[in-house]
């Protein structure tokens, strides 16, 4: 148990920063509990765009990456033209803390930092992040920290909106034998409404799961949100997920997906996803080697296979995947 003498004691853990690599941002989004269903049915390999290139460059303290994509939209004049979009993010290690910039073409600056790790009886985690743009005139920043237990992981953090809106959010996940059970809720400080109020409780065997989520919806006050039951499974290298919704605001209140990942070998990975609108994807990555992939995908209706060759939809959108490392 924790004492009050070591909770007055607060100090950050020293760091040699040349033995520490360049890490990035946490994963820990506040709205998302990073459900292994959202990853098996994520559309990774499945570019949204004609052409698209990511690329990553490690070093032993910096990391970059970026990527950059080729599209075909209509304009007012319903004629089809380029159009293009870019982004770049550096990652680097100063003093044991981690630093991150990320610049994209229309304008977008957002600036991120590990401040450091504190012992308040066990280790605390403080980041912080502001987003503006090139002109200065849009600012947003927070501060957030994240503190773990035996078997539990805490997360708060305060937000400052434009307009000058303050937000409080926290997130806990709790682990008890096979169950997880996570909480999220968003309160403006302003108004004092809640903003989110998320939930799930996952059960986990050694190759099956299943999970119950609550996505909040109203922003003003608390009412039914989206409902979502998933389960996933795998088996001899392949992972299998389906997952159900009930949208109580919509019109279509029922959804659900069903999808499949398998590794053909180690160098090829396949995607197949079908949803109850009869809309399927397909994907492929296959690893040329350590340092190239390969990644292409389509979308067709299954009821209709012409909208896979209409002006709407590109056949085979193609993406390039670059990776390098530096000594």
């Amino acid at each position: 148990m924790t004492t009050t003498s070591q909770y007055s004691n607060i100090s950050t853990v020293p760091v040699v920063s040349k033995l520490v690599r360049a890490v990035g941002v946490p994963k820990n989004r506040f709205n998302q509990f990073g459900l292994e269903y959202g990853r098996l049915l994520a559309d990774d390999y499945v570019q949204k765009k004609l052409l698209t290139v990511k690329y990553t460059g490690k070093g032993r303290t910096f990391s970059v990456s970026g990527k950059g994509s080729l599209d075909l939209k209509a304009g007012t004049d319903k004629v089809e033209r380029p159009v293009t979009s870019s982004e770049i993010k550096i990652t680097t290690n100063f003093d044991g803390r981690n630093l991150e910039a990320r610049f994209d073409n229309k304008g977008g600056i957002r600036l991120w930092g590990n401040v450091g790790t504190y012992h308040i009886g066990r280790p605390v985690i403080v980041t912080t992040k502001v987003k503006t743009n090139n002109t200065f005139s849009n600012w947003s920043g927070n501060v957030a920290a994240e503190y773990e237990v035996n078997s539990a992981n805490l997360f708060a953090r305060l937000d400052i909106k434009n307009g000058n809106i303050p937000y409080f959010s926290e997130k806990n996940i709790f682990n008890v034998d096979k169950f997880q059970l996570g909480q999220a809720f968003k309160l403006n400080l302003q108004s004092y409404t809640l903003a989110r109020y998320n939930f799930f409780l996952a059960y986990r065997e050694r190759d099956f799961s299943i999970v119950a989520e609550h996505t909040s919806r109203n922003k003003a006050k608390f009412e039914l949100g989206k409902l979502i039951l998933a389960a996933t499974y795998k088996r001899a290298g392949d992972e299998y997920v389906l997952k159900g919704s009930y949208r109580p605001y919509k019109v279509e209140q029922y959804r659900f997906k069903v999808g499949a990942v398998s590794s053909v070998n180690k160098n090829t990975t396949v995607r197949a996803k079908i949803n109850n609108n009869t809309k399927l994807s397909l994907s492929a990555r296959y690893r040329y080697n350590s340092n190239l992939s390969l990644v292409a995908g389509t979308q067709v209706n299954v009821l209709n296979p012409s909208s896979m060759v209409t002006k709407k939809t590109v056949p085979i959108p193609l993406g390039i995947v670059a990776e390098f490392s530096y000594a």
